[in-house]
C-alpha cells in the first residue's frame, strides 16, 4: 500500500537490491566481535538496533511471508539461526548506507518528504492528500505506525538511494564483450546417460544386528521423539465477536449519516491519447514536424470525436496504447508526468485537449469526466452495515481483551473463571510440539516459547496474554508434558536397518561406476550399461540429472576430445555416467539480443560493485554484534 517509489522505477531497483544482498557478501563469522553488555543487538558505528528493532522487523517478514505461502507458511522457517543472521544483516546493511549519508551530510529536506507523501495515491481523497486518511491507514497496518516513524522511513530511503544508485548504474558493458558473452552463453552439448541403481545392489548387502545396535548407540540423537504439551487454552478473536453484534436500521443510518464523507464516490476521470513521439536526440527541425503533425491530428480529432479510436490506432505511436484505441483507462495523481497529467485535470468537460508536449513527444488526450456523487443510503446500506458491525466490534474487541490480559494474572490456575464471565470456550490440545504450539497463535513464536518455558512447565500456570496480530489474543496453561526422549531400539530397528542397507547399496553402487567409468575412459567396452537417447543441455539452467559439477566439466571439453566421459554419484540412488558426444555453438546475436545482453551484463557488474561498495563500508566501519542478544530477541 505504501510503495511510495513505485512510480520511480530505478529508485525501487535500488531499494530492492540493497535488501536482497544475501548476509555472504561479507561472511557471517566477521561480523562477531564482543559487543559489550549493553542492551543492543547490533552496533554499526554510532547507530544502533535494538532487540525491539529486530522484532518488529523479524514480525514484518513473518507476516510477509504468512501472506504469500498461505497454508504453506511454517513459522519454524524463521526460528533457524541462519533466519536470523539474514534479517540482521538486512538491517546492518541498511544503517551503514544510512551511516554513509550522514558522514557525507546527505540532507533530505522536509518538503521533499512530504512532497513525496503526498503523492501517494493510497492517501488521497478526492484527488488531495487527506491528512486524517494519512494517519488512519498508518495506524491499521499490522505494525501500526505514527507519522513521524512513516516519514522517518521515507527520508531514510531517499538519503540512502544515491549512494547505491550512483554505484550500480556507473557500470559500463561494451558491446563485443556481450556479443562474446552471448555466444558462450548459449553454447549447448548433446550428452547421453547411463545410469547404475542402488536398488540393483541391495540384495548384495547384509546387516547384522551388531551393525544395528552399534549404529543406534552412536547415534542416540536421530532416535529421540519431539518434547510435547498437552494445553488448553483460551482466545478471544474479533471474528467470534463479529458473530454477535446485531445491528438495526435506525442504528445504521445513523452511522451512514454520521460517516458521509467515507461513501462518498469521488471524481474519476478516464483518458485516452494519441503520442506523436519525438526522439530525444531529435532536431529542432524534426520537433518542429512532429509538433506540426500533432496539430493536424488534433483538429480531426476535435472535429470528429467519435472516431478518436481509429484516429489512434492509424496514428499512435505509444505501443502500449495505440492498439486499443489510445484508451488508458481511469488517472490516478502521480501515474503520468506532469504535464499529461496536468492537462488531464485542467480539463474542465469532457473533450479533446491537446497537443500536450511531454518528453516522449506531443499528445492528443481524450477526457472523459466521471462526476463525484454521494450515493443514497440504500445504495450502499450493505456495506454501512458492515462497517457499523466492523466499527462495534472492534470496541467490544478492545474492552474484552482488555479484561482478559487482567484476568490471566487475577485467575493464574484455571481458566475457568475467565471462560464463565468472557464468554469464551475453553479449548483443548493434546500433545503438541513448539510448532504445533505457534501455529495455534497464527504462527506467533511468543505462544511456544512461554507454553515450553521452565517455569510454565513447572508451575502449570496461565501464560501472558499474548496478541495475534490486531484480531486475536492468546493465553495457555500446560496440563501435561512429555519431554524428549530416546525410542527404544526395537521400536526403530527396522528403519535402522533400511538405512544401512541404503548406505551400503549405494557404497557398491558408487564402486560399480567408477569403475565402469575408468573401463570407458581406457576405450574398452562395457556389459551391462545402455545409454540413452542423447539429450541437449545448456550451460547456464541446470539440467535434471545433472549434477553441478559434471555440468560445468562438459561445458569445460573441446570439440577434438569427443566422445568423452564423466560420472557422478546422483543423490544417493544411482551412479550416473554421461557421455558427451556434440557441442552445438550458438549463432551470432542479433542487435536486439546483444543490447538486452549487455543491459545483463551491466545489472551483473552493477551488483559486484555494489557488493563490493558494502564490504568497503563495512572495512570502515566498527560492527558489532551481541550474540546473546541475538539468540533471545523474540
Amino acid at each position: 500500500m505504501f510503495n511510495f517509489v513505485g512510480r520511480n522505477k530505478r529508485f525501487a531497483q535500488v531499494v530492492m537490491a540493497i535488501i536482497i544482498i544475501p548476509f555472504a557478501a561479507w561472511g557471517v563469522d566477521s561480523y562477531f566481535r564482543d559487543a559489550g553488555a549493553g542492551g543492543d543487538i547490533a552496533k554499526i558505528g554510532d547507530l544502533r538496533i535494538s532487540p525491539q528493532d529486530f522484532s518488529n522487523r523479524m514480525t514484518d517478514r513473518q507476516n510477509m511471508a504468512r501472506q504469500q505461502m498461505g497454508e504453506r507458511y511454517d513459522p519454524a522457517m524463521f526460528n533457524t539461526p541462519e533466519a536470523r543472521y539474514e534479517v540482521l544483516n538486512q538491517m546492518i546493511t541498511e544503517n551503514l548506507l544510512l551511516k554513509k549519508a550522514n558522514d557525507d551530510y546527505f540532507r533530505v529536506s522536509d518538503q521533499k518528504v512530504f512532497d513525496e507523501i503526498n503523492k501517494i495515491p493510497a492517501f488521497q481523497q478526492d484527488g488531495k492528500f487527506s491528512p486524517d486518511l494519512y494517519k488512519q491507514l498508518l495506524l491499521q497496518q499490522a505494525k501500526p505506525m505514527t507519522p513521524a516513524q512513516f516519514e522517518h522511513l521515507v527520508r531514510s530511503e531517499f538519503l540512502t538511494a544515491p549512494l547505491t544508485e550512483a554505484v550500480q548504474a556507473g557500470e559500463l558493458s561494451a558491446v563485443s564483450t556481450a556479443e562474446r558473452y552471448y555466444l558462450l552463453a548459449g553454447e549447448k552439448r548433446e550428452v547421453a546417460m547411463a545410469s547404475l541403481e542402488t536398488a540393483d545392489f541391495v540384495k548384495q548387502v547384509k546387516i547384522s544386528d551388531e551393525e544395528i545396535e552399534d549404529y543406534y548407540t552412536k547415534n542416540p540423537q536421530s532416535f529421540q521423539s519431539p518434547e510435547t504439551v498437552s494445553i488448553e487454552y483460551v482466545k478471544i478473536n474479533k471474528a467470534a465477536l463479529l458473530e454477535k453484534v446485531a445491528a438495526t436500521d435506525a442504528q445504521i443510518h445513523d452511522f451512514y449519516e454520521s460517516n458521509k464523507k467515507r461513501y462518498e464516490q469521488p471524481e474519476k476521470r478516464n483518458a485516452a491519447h494519441i503520442l506523436i513521439a519525438v526522439a530525444k536526440d531529435a532536431t529542432g527541425a524534426q520537433k518542429e514536424e512532429a509538433r506540426k503533425k500533432a496539430e493536424d491530428v488534433f483538429n480531426k480529432a476535435k472535429a470528429t470525436p467519435d472516431k478518436f479510436a481509429a484516429l489512434a490506432k492509424e496514428f499512435s505511436q505509444d505501443p502500449g496504447s495505440a492498439a486499443q484505441g489510445g484508451e488508458l483507462g481511469v488517472v490516478a495523481v502521480g501515474s503520468f508526468v506532469k504535464p499529461f497529467e496536468k492537462a488531464i485535470f485542467d480539463a474542465k468537460e469532457n473533450g479533446i485537449v491537446g497537443p500536450v508536449e511531454t518528453e516522449f513527444g506531443y499528445h492528443i488526450i481524450k477526457v472523459t469526466i466521471h462526476p463525484g456523487r454521494q450515493p443514497a443510503f440504500d445504495e450502499v446500506k450493505a456495506k454501512v452495515a458492515s462497517d457499523f458491525k466492523q466499527n462495534e466490534v472492534g470496541k467490544a474487541y478492545a474492552e474484552k481483551a482488555g479484561r482478559f490480559a487482567s484476568m490471566v494474572h487475577e485467575n493464574t490456575d484455571s481458566f475457568d473463571e475467565i471462560s464463565k464471565k468472557l464468554e469464551a470456550p475453553i479449548s483443548k490440545a493434546e500433545f503438541l510440539t513448539r510448532a504445533q504450539v505457534a501455529q495455534l497463535a497464527n504462527g506467533n513464536q511468543q505462544l511456544a516459547e512461554a507454553v515450553f518455558s521452565p517455569d510454565s512447565l513447572r508451575d502449570r500456570q496461565n501464560t501472558d496474554a499474548i496478541e495475534i496480530g490486531s484480531d486475536a489474543i492468546i493465553s495457555a496453561r500446560v496440563i501435561d508434558h512429555k519431554a524428549t526422549t530416546v525410542r527404544p531400539l526395537e521400536d526403530v530397528k527396522p528403519a535402522i536397518k533400511k538405512l544401512m542397507e541404503a548406505r551400503k547399496a549405494f557404497e557398491l553402487t558408487r564402486a560399480a561406476g567408477e569403475e565402469k567409468l575408468a573401463q570407458l575412459r581406457q576405450g574398452k567396452s562395457v556389459a551391462g550399461l545402455t545409454f540413452g537417447k542423447p539429450v541437449t543441455i545448456g550451460r547456464q539452467q541446470q539440467q535434471l540429472g545433472f549434477t553441478a559439477d559434471v555440468q560445468a566439466e562438459a561445458f569445460r571439453l573441446e570439440a577434438g576430445k569427443l566422445p568423452a566421459y564423466l560420472g557422478a554419484a546422483v543423490g544417493q540412488s544411482r551412479y550416473t555416467i554421461y557421455r558427451v558426444e556434440k557441442i552445438l555453438l550458438a549463432t551470432a546475436p542479433e542487435a536486439a539480443q546483444k543490447e538486452a545482453t549487455a543491459q545483463r551484463l551491466r545489472d551483473m557488474k552493477g551488483r559486484e560493485a555494489m557488493n563490493a561498495y558494502l564490504q568497503n563500508l563495512r572495512d570502515n566501519t566498527k560492527v558489532e554484534i551481541n550474540q546473546s542478544k541475538l539468540d533471545s530477541a523474540r
